[in-house]
């Protein structure tokens, strides 16, 4: 391998991170409602306090605090999160390199992580999905490191990032639980200290972090441990839920290469239980938990791409060309298909143009893959990729456009009193959260044909009423037949074919 080959692994994957990150730093007009929310909790953070109704941990609210006073509170966090992605590209590369030896492998597991398109859509979203990775991908990095070499303090620091993880998502409690059952795996074989004091110097590492959080809040009343309660677990659920995981690489042929290496992925998995045991019980925990799917799967998304590097890694080096593999990947590519055009799942390519162009090219790119053409497929990878995350964010970067921008108008324009029917938490984050002391929002149920009643709205209290479809397309608001209300401002947009507003209007009261 040249000098220049060398250079060109090592250094191209980060240029090309931050090339697309930067170019997508602001590509979003508005974020998820959940992000919002979160938002909302780094505000109360900095006036001392945090939201009683908000049942997510809260390091990442705490981490977006630290800004700032003049700083937009979005845009600061846009900029939060690709700090956050670059560390965690750059821990990737050695947690690769902890396992895969090539470097070739280790700049295509670097590609495929940069644009994967469920961790590359997450990682420019407001949402603590990608932390949360970065503190896993972080402590299984660390036990790997450390495995052969344990010492009090290790296990100290082991326990520490562990507690993180648990203040930053729930899935931490499973990561917690993962190192600690793999250190009593690895108890009898490799570690010679105390047994009593393994545990304890790992558990006060972690209780050293969680307990004021504890002590402040008992995290187990949280509503997240009630959200699976009221699911309907049927069929299509499972469905969904396996077109999601084969799709998660933006190549679904990839999990073939799992079939051709099995004894190698076997061996591994059984070497390293650190990282079978938090896999395992990740992959259960998005099947009980199907709305998360797929944003669920970001969390495993590093170690996935390790299993695939690995895999190719596997297949250079001894794989013989095999038919049968065309055949398992054609029975993959058809399920994708299949399920795609019933489920119509929008992280799977809706676009049914590009769709059967995605479709080709990763017949082709399997192609190359068994024939060992390495720049070839490469390139595939990459293309194939790269369009499927440009779809994804495509998609979804117009969400609550019109809300968002109504709601930024009445914070800059107007004063009283403004009722929403926005359930997103857009809204009451423009008119409530951020210093707005002239205007203040809250929450009315305006699809209702009595609640629009003159007496109805006079009774609310409110000055001006912001009403938006953002949630029900099909809401129709006759302004013509209510004189009380005047129109202030329209804000309506075409985003992939559906029509989404925003309308101001003015209460106009007869007294």
């Amino acid at each position: 391998m040249t000098l220049q080959s060398k250079t060109i692994y090592k250094f191209l994957p980060y240029v090309l991170f931050i090339f697309v990150h930067i170019l997508l730093l602001n590509v979003n007009t508005a974020e998820w409602g959940d992000s919002y929310r979160i938002l909302r909790g780094s505000e109360f953070i900095r006036k001392g306090s945090y939201p009683e109704d908000e049942k997510r941990p809260p390091l990442y609210s705490f981490s977006l605090a630290v800004r700032p006073t003049a700083a937009d509170p979005v845009v600061w966090a846009r900029g939060f999160m690709f700090v956050v992605g670059l560390a965690g590209f750059f821990l990737f590369e050695k947690f690769l390199r902890q396992i895969i030896k090539d470097p070739r492998f280790v700049f295509v597991g670097m590609l495929l992580l940069l644009l994967n398109p469920d961790f590359l859509y997450w990682s420019i979203r407001v949402m603590a999905d990608v932390p949360f990775a970065l503190l896993a991908l972080l402590a299984i990095y660390l036990y790997k490191k450390w495995k052969d070499s344990w010492n009090f303090k290790r296990l100290f620091i082991l326990g520490i990032v562990a507690g993180l993880s648990i203040l930053t998502r729930f899935e931490g409690y499973m990561l917690a639980a993962s190192l600690l059952l793999s250190l009593f795996i690895d108890h009898g074989k490799k570690l010679e200290l105390k047994k009593i004091r393994v545990y304890f110097y790992y558990g006060t590492g972690i209780l050293l972090v969680v307990l004021p959080w504890f002590l402040y809040r008992n995290p187990f009343v949280s509503k997240y441990l009630e959200e699976p309660a009221g699911r309907s677990y049927d069929l299509k659920m499972i469905w969904t839920y396996f077109a999601s995981l084969f799709s998660i690489y933006g190549f679904v042929p990839a999990f073939v290469l799992f079939i051709a290496r099995k004894k190698e992925m076997l061996v591994f998995f059984k070497n390293n239980p650190h990282i079978s045991i938090f896999l395992f019980w990740e992959l259960l925990l998005i099947l009980l938990w199907p709305a998360a799917i797929p944003r669920l799967f970001v969390a495993i998304i590093p170690l996935l791409i390790l299993l695939l590097t690995l895999s190719l890694e596997k297949w250079w080096e001894a794989g013989k060309e095999n038919k049968k593999l065309f055949v398992f990947a054609g029975v993959l590519l058809l399920f994708y298909a299949g399920s795609q055009f019933i489920l119509k799942l929008q992280f799977l390519i809706l676009d049914k143009p590009l769709f059967a162009a995605l479709f080709a090219m990763q017949v082709l790119a399997i192609f190359f893959i068994i024939k060992k053409k390495f720049l070839p497929t490469v390139v595939s990878l990459v293309v194939i990729t790269s369009l499927w995350s440009w779809s994804v964010i495509s998609l979804h970067k117009d969400i609550f456009i019109s809300v968002k921008n109504a709601a930024e108008y009445v914070a800059r324009n107007l004063e009283g009193k403004v009722a929403y029917n926005d359930v997103s938490s857009v809204s009451d984050f423009y008119l409530n959260v951020l210093d707005t002391p002239k205007v203040s929002g809250f929450y009315y149920n305006t699809e209702s044909k009595k609640n629009l009643t003159y007496e109805a709205l006079r009774q609310t209290g409110a000055d001006y009423f912001l009403i938006t479809n953002e949630h029900n397309t099909t809401m129709e608001l006759d302004l013509g037949s209510r004189p009380y209300l005047r129109p202030v401002k329209d804000f309506s947009y075409n985003v992939n074919g559906a029509e989404f507003f925003a309308k101001i209007v003015r209460f106009e009261r007869k007294d």
